[in-house]
């Protein structure tokens, strides 16, 4: 029953609502530290409720962590199939998703969940395919890619200073794996 003056949101609103702090929630404290309590109160709904929608706090949490890897997957589908562009695509949601950078390290950080490590390994293993799929990239080429993806990340997440991240940097690396005995990173 709603509070007179309420209405009731539909659920796919709420779910929405929910998936939104949630991420918020789980990007600043992790798995372990975030609370359902916390979501709710971002929400403005009851805790019973998140549970009656989602589960344990580890499902909201493998939630998150799929909406961020389903958002790097949509972002790569949308740019040009060029390591290159997959590169600066991901450096682009970084920068305006800021909550990509931070779930990810966080489910890598909650990797010790054996739940958890299987449903991030298995994205993770999607996510390479996908690479491999839009670029037709050998295995040593999309490994360096992810690997720069990482630097990337962190690069971001932390905003170091004067970041060696950068896509002149990022296609340097991505390059290494085409050529042995290559040149030094361009100002390094």
């Amino acid at each position: 029953m709603t509070e007179p003056g309420r209405t009731r949101k539909p659920a796919a609103v709420r779910r929405a609502e929910i998936m939104e702090a949630a991420d918020a929630e789980f990007a600043q404290k992790g798995l372990s530290g975030a609370g359902i309590e916390a979501i709710a109160a971002r929400v403005g709904i009851s805790h019973p409720r998140i549970v009656q929608m989602f589960g344990s706090k580890r499902d909201l949490f493998l939630h998150v962590v799929h909406a961020a890897y389903d958002r790097i997957e949509a972002t790569f589908e949308s740019a040009e199939p060029a390591l290159s562009a997959l590169g600066d695509a991901y450096r682009q949601l970084l920068q305006t998703r800021p909550t990509v950078g931070l779930v990810l390290l966080q489910a890598y950080a909650a990797a010790g969940d054996a739940a958890v490590q299987e449903s991030v390994r298995q994205r993770q293993l999607d996510l390479q395919q996908t690479v491999t799929r839009l670029t037709g990239a050998d295995p040593m080429q999309v490994r360096s890619f992810l690997a720069t993806g990482l630097v990337l990340t962190v690069s971001t997440v932390l905003d170091l200073p004067e970041r060696r991240a950068d896509l002149e940097w990022c296609t340097w690396i991505i390059g290494q794996g085409d050529a042995a005995g290559s040149h030094p990173p361009p100002g390094g």
